[in-house]
Formats: structure tokens, C-alpha cells, sequence
């Protein structure tokens, strides 16, 4: 028998979970409206100009992959792989990678702050030669920020200069937050603060129209065959393409680069290399982390912000650094949403004098 007191718990259980079942409705109402419109195109593509949109090659490791120092780390549940530069005695420095990317992103970093750092770029989970977890609850932000804590601390480090780009600054932010006490200093390059990145996708149409993407990446299976047609086309299209492809230095993303994206997304027949970077998406809006304008980050940030990022408005940039107890943002001009390949120069020297002064 069910008490008055049992069914006012159930009606507030209900009243609380409505805000929710509203947005998720909503979230799919856009995740259909844009899976429509890609298969629309993908059928133009096919018929109209005649593509081989099916098309796809498992691509060879280009020789320029090879010249590096590679290593392995087990986590709690996942073996990640590393690129190192830099002697194990020197100050740790982690740089995490975004989507669709992997740790040859930060090359120009890895070559730059070798003298002063143990330098260290990472594999994310579900990419390239890191473990690649089938769930998308496997893809949880909170999981992805404990990655980054427990490989601090399984190099022999209690803490680490954290670097992140795009999804990765995403998790740096994330572990900012959750594990301070890992964090040196931070450097944020070309994402804004969680709370930030959520107040601006709702309140601001220019921002919700460019994350179109992000509705269409929770369907199933078709994000994969997207990013996999025309051999893999998208890539090349998202990091040399007119509209958000890399600006100031064209050639620091040249044929080889493209090779190397392609084969690093094309390893295994199925769509198993493509669908774990698409699952952090999926990861983001089923389980999403809470922070708000009340979270602040406590170590020292730096935001690095390419001003002619096509996906990410530029105020997000100073908006994020009013949530940061010591931050500052510093723009480059002209530069992508890819800006520490873009401008690596630049991106090198504003990391350089961020991390050399007395805070």
C-alpha cells in the first residue's frame, strides 16, 4: 500500500526528472533533424556528383610516426599509450589532444619544451593506440579526468604542467576542478570553462548553430559512416578545409599529415577507431558533469585562443578566465581553432613566458 507521504515523493521525483526528459526530447528532436540533412547529402553526393561515398581504405603508418619515443602506461581499467620528449628527471608537462585528433597534434610542442620538461603527449581513451572501451558510459568525463590523475601519478610525479586542446582542454578543465592538487599550472587552448561552454550552447544562437555537430553525433552508427566515407574525407576536410581548417601555416598540415590522421582513424575494418573519439560526445550529454559559475579553477591558467575558430565564439575565452582564480587569456590572431599547429611559433612562446613567470 502506498502512503500520501510515499506518492508526494514519487510527484517530486517526477517534477524534478520533467526539466530533464524535456531537454533530452529536445536533444533528440536535433539529433534527428540533423541526421536527416546528412543523409539528404550523403545521397547528393552519391548520386548527383557521383562519389564513392562507401569508399574507404585501411591506410598504412606513415615512417614520420615512427620517429619518436613510445610508451604505455597501464590505468585503473586502460592501457594508454604516450609519446615522451624530455629526460624522466625534468618537470612534467601532459598535453592532451582533442577530437579528431591524437598525440602527433602537439609534435611542435613535443620538439619545443623537450630541454626544460619531460613532455608528454597522450593517447586518449578510444583513440589510436590507447585502449578503446566499448560502452559510451566508458567515456564519461569524470573517467577521462581520472585518467589524467592517475597517469601523473603513475610517471612518479605529484603534479604536472596540463595542457589540453579542444576535447582535451575540455578533460584539463575537468581535472582542474577534481584534482587541483595534480595541477601545476594550467593551459587551456581554444575551449572554454565547462560552465561556460554550457550558459553559451543555450543562450547563444551563434554558438548552438556551430554545435550542430554535436546533436548529429548522438546517433547511432551514422556519425562513423560520416567521418569514414569518401576515405575518410572529413578529416581532411575539418583540418585544411576553407571554412575551419588551419589558416596562418598551411603547410604545417600538408599531405603527410593528412596520411597520418588517416591511417590513425582507418586501423581496424570496422568502426571501432572512429567510434570511441565520437563517444565522448555521447558521454557528454547522457552523462553530464555539473559545474557551475561557482566552480572556480585554482591553479594558475593560461587560455590560448585562436580568434578565427569557426566552432567556438571568442568570448567564451574571457568569460572562462573570470572563473579562474589567477588566469589570463591571450588571443592569436588569425588563427584557427587548431592553433597549436597553426601557429606553433606563437602558441610555444605564449606557453613559454607563461610558465617561466613568478606567480
Amino acid at each position: 500500500m502506498v502512503t500520501i507521504n510515499e506518492e508526494k515523493s514519487c510527484f517530486e521525483k517526477a517534477k524534478e526528472a520533467a526539466p530533464r526528459i524535456l531537454e533530452m526530447i529536445v536533444l533528440y528532436s536535433f539529433t534527428a533533424f540533423y541526421s536527416v540533412l546528412v543523409t539528404l547529402d550523403l545521397i547528393y553526393q552519391r548520386v548527383f556528383k557521383g562519389q564513392q561515398v562507401c569508399h574507404k581504405e585501411i591506410h598504412q603508418r606513415p615512417d614520420v610516426l615512427e620517429n619518436w619515443e613510445h610508451h604505455y602506461v597501464q590505468l585503473n581499467d586502460i592501457r594508454m599509450h604516450y609519446v615522451q620528449s624530455g629526460s624522466d628527471d625534468k618537470p612534467l608537462m601532459v598535453l592532451i589532444h582533442g577530437f579528431p585528433e591524437f598525440w602527433y597534434s602537439w609534435r611542435f610542442q613535443l620538439k619545443y619544451f623537450s630541454s626544460q620538461y619531460r613532455v608528454v603527449a597522450i593517447d586518449q581513451r578510444g583513440y589510436n593506440e590507447s585502449d578503446r572501451p566499448s560502452k559510451v558510459a566508458d567515456y564519461d568525463v569524470r573517467l577521462l579526468a581520472a585518467d589524467i590523475d592517475q597517469l601523473i601519478k603513475k610517471l612518479g610525479h605529484k603534479k604536472a604542467i596540463v595542457a589540453g586542446h579542444d576535447w582535451g582542454a575540455l578533460v584539463a578543465w575537468h581535472v582542474a576542478l577534481t584534482y587541483p592538487q595534480s595541477v601545476e599550472r594550467l593551459v587551456i587552448l581554444n575551449v572554454p570553462h565547462p560552465a561556460v561552454a554550457k550558459k553559451n550552447m543555450r543562450s547563444n544562437l551563434k554558438q548552438f548553430l556551430a554545435s550542430w555537430y554535436i546533436f548529429f553525433f548522438q546517433a547511432p552508427i551514422l556519425p562513423e559512416f560520416v567521418v569514414s566515407s569518401n576515405d575518410y574525407k572529413m578529416l581532411d576536410t575539418m583540418m585544411r578545409g576553407r571554412k575551419g581548417g588551419i589558416r596562418l601555416h598551411r603547410e604545417n598540415f600538408g599531405e603527410e599529415e593528412v596520411e597520418c590522421w588517416k591511417y590513425v582513424f582507418s586501423q581496424q575494418e570496422t568502426l571501432g577507431a572512429i567510434t570511441g573519439p565520437i563517444n565522448f560526445y555521447r558521454a557528454a550529454l547522457r552523462y553530464p558533469k555539473e559545474v557551475t559559475f561557482n566552480d572556480f579553477v585554482k591553479p594558475p591558467t593560461l587560455i590560448v585562443w585562436g580568434d578565427a575558430d569557426p566552432f567556438l565564439i571568442k568570448e567564451g575565452a574571457q568569460q572562462s578566465v573570470e572563473l579562474c582564480e589567477n588566469g589570463r587569456v591571450a588571443y592569436v590572431e588569425g588563427a584557427s581553432h587548431w592553433v597549436q599547429q597553426d601557429d606553433p611559433e606563437t602558441v610555444n612562446r605564449l606557453i613559454e613566458q607563461f610558465l617561466e613567470e613568478r606567480l
